[in-house]
């Protein structure tokens, strides 16, 4: 078993709000900060208030720089099991006895002491460090760019569709040498997650976005209008034209004149009389 810190991926702002961290999270410069913080250098959060957050490191207290949250990332603690023949992800860059480990690189562990953990490869990492380290069985789709492997299989439920989109599923499915899979828990709802375009839009693009579809919508209502008016106009004028026919005809042709009632009782014979 080892200690790994794992990511909270705070934005800037909220890294510059005490209300975000917890004690027992761990603080990562990776640039020199105000108040003595030097690159590389991990604090651990003691306490939390208004006035600020407290951090401590090997029996020392300081104020976080909260102005300078662009310098420093944020990290929880992690206990993860490790064995021989596990496959692991470096999450980070840094540098490990026997050679330097890249960001999403994999590695096969060789040993794990109570002091060390060594590759396959040879490098080795200190057991009682807090390592910047993961699983390498599943990666996400991020993590796995610029990496080919002979077989993927791509998980996609529902509940993560809020991250699939056309160029995530090309970066997974592109992935494989020989053979891919995509698992999912509903295909008609992934066809339509995957059919979102990828790029990012401002809230100005996104503004003018709605603002142009506004203008379509319009001019398809106005569209319609002009064709329910010329559908109007025609058959008006194909019942003007029958009107035109049926009284030019009544001109050319009139009617015979009424005949006069034959009165049955002047007939020969016939008498008013009774």
């Amino acid at each position: 078993m080892i200690t790994r810190l794992a990511k909270t991926n705070l934005t800037v702002s909220q890294r510059r709000d005490p209300i975000s961290y917890q004690a027992g999270d761990i603080i990562e410069f990776h640039r020199r900060a105000a108040g003595g913080f030097k690159s590389g250098e991990q604090w651990e959060v003691q306490s939390c208030s208004d006035g600020g957050v407290q951090v401590l490191k090997d029996g020392q207290t300081k104020l976080l720089p909260l102005t300078h949250a662009s310098t420093f990332d944020v990290y929880t603690r992690e206990q993860m099991p490790l064995a021989a023949g596990d496959v692991v992800r470096f999450t980070k860059n840094f540098v490990a006895k026997g050679g330097k480990c890249r960001n999403n690189d994999l590695a096969t562990v060789q040993t794990v002491t109570s002091d060390h953990v060594t590759t396959t490869d040879g490098r080795v990492m200190p057991t009682l460090s807090l390592l910047h380290v993961d699983q390498g069985i599943a990666v996400t789709s991020h993590a796995s760019q610029g990496k080919t492997v002979d077989n993927v299989i791509v998980s996609a439920p529902v509940a993560a569709f809020a991250q699939v989109s056309q160029a995530q599923l090309y970066v997974s499915m592109s992935r494989a040498r020989r053979s891919m899979h995509l698992v999912t828990d509903c295909k008609e709802a992934l066809r339509e997650a995957v059919c979102r375009p990828s790029e990012r839009i401002s809230a100005l693009e996104l503004s003018a976005a709605n603002a142009f579809q506004r203008d379509i919508i319009g001019l398809d209502q106005q569209l319609q209008a002009a064709r329910l008016k010329k559908e109007i106009q025609k058959t008006v004028m194909k019942h003007y034209k029958v009107l035109q026919r049926d009284f030019g005809h009544e001109q050319h042709h009139p009617p015979p004149p009424p005949q006069p009632e034959h009165d049955r009782t002047q007939g020969p014979g016939m008498s008013r009389g009774f």
